[in-house]
């Protein structure tokens, strides 16, 4: 039979579901349970079970034709779905190869090797919008400032863990927080952004499908079963965290080379794609001289000279200019 997986979030429900032809189709749907909100109505056993049923009638078939498997947060088991088979998000973020995953939600924060993070929303009531988001965790914040308080619980949370999140693999973003829209696309740059905070070189993906959990649910499921994800995930770039005045040198074959000249204390993003891969010579006091290949995405490479690592979204004049340097280096690739 074909599969359907279902990853149950903190906002919302995403689903990999198997077509015809074997390959799969990736969807969203942006709502969870709220006990606040439905437990007069009914309970996550029939919620989850009209979700999953109105993806599959959408797509027209059957859920009653499909293998069901699922993970997340939610409370097992479902006794309508006849679920093949639960997994606990942790497991499949321990196993999954090829990049560092780092799963992102309003009310945790994981790796492959641990929980970050607690992050306790419902214990922050002094703010309407956070009172509010534990009753209602699909809304999407429209207020910059609340943009700010909320991405700021994630990122202090994570470095008063003493986290330093480092690899030399890919980044992989996926969770809740990068798979929920945001009336600003770039809050979700800025916020992966601010979660490094070691000097270093790191490429960067974001998973707004949570295709990392599916993916690897799947694989559990049956090994043999490919679920090819690389359209799905969005390759964003290489990330720069070198603290201090930094010059630049870019150069491929088919050009003389292109210098910059960048200021401490700014962010700046050079246009360039993941198509092929392109010399980098950086001169910087703070973590030394490189010399290498380096491939974009679309913010292309981006660096970051903040010697002082804060908030990105909560320094207007220098978010403004973020802004501002990721509009220009998507038009430019």
């Amino acid at each position: 039979m074909p599969v359907l997986a279902a990853y149950i979030g903190y906002s919302g429900v995403s689903v990999a579901l198997e077509k015809q032809d074997g390959s799969f189709g990736f969807q969203r749907f942006p709502y969870s349970y709220s006990r606040e909100l439905f437990s007069s109505v009914c309970d996550e056993n029939f919620f989850y079970t009209q979700v999953l049923d109105g993806i599959a009638k959408e797509n027209k078939v059957k859920l009653a034709d499909f293998d069901v498997l699922m993970t997340g947060i939610v409370s097992f088991p479902l006794q309508d779905l006849n679920i093949k088979l639960m997994a606990d998000v942790r497991d499949l973020l321990s196993k999954y190869d090829g990049n560092f995953p780092v799963l992102v939600d309003e009310s945790a924060v994981m790796t492959k090797d641990s929980v970050l993070s607690q992050v306790p929303i419902d214990f922050v009531t002094n703010n309407e919008y956070f009172a509010n988001i534990s009753i209602y965790p699909q809304l999407i914040t429209r207020d910059y400032n609340d943009q700010v308080s909320l991405d700021g619980l994630i990122i202090d949370k994570v470095k008063k863990a003493g986290i330093k999140l480092t690899s030399d693999k890919p980044v992989v973003f996926t969770g809740d927080r990068f798979a929920r829209r945001d009336y600003e696309t770039v809050f979700k740059y800025s916020l992966a952004l601010d979660l490094f905070d070691s000097p270093g070189y790191y490429y960067v993906k974001i998973d707004k499908n949570n295709a990392v959990l599916l993916a690897q649910l799947i694989k559990e499921y049956n090994p043999n079963i490919n679920v090819d994800t690389s359209q799905i995930i969005e390759n964003v770039g290489t990330f720069a965290i070198v603290p201090g005045d930094t010059e630049v040198l870019l150069s491929t074959a088919l050009d003389t080379g292109q210098f910059f000249d960048i200021k401490k204390s700014s962010v700046f993003a050079i246009p360039l794609d993941n198509s092929i891969t392109t010399k980098l010579s950086v001169k910087n006091k703070s973590i030394g001289n490189l010399e290498g290949g380096v491939v974009g995405g679309t913010l292309g490479l981006l660096f970051d000279t903040r010697e002082v690592r804060t908030q990105l979204i909560s320094d207007i004049k220098i978010m403004n200019v973020f802004m501002r340097e990721i509009e220009e280096a998507v038009k430019g690739i």
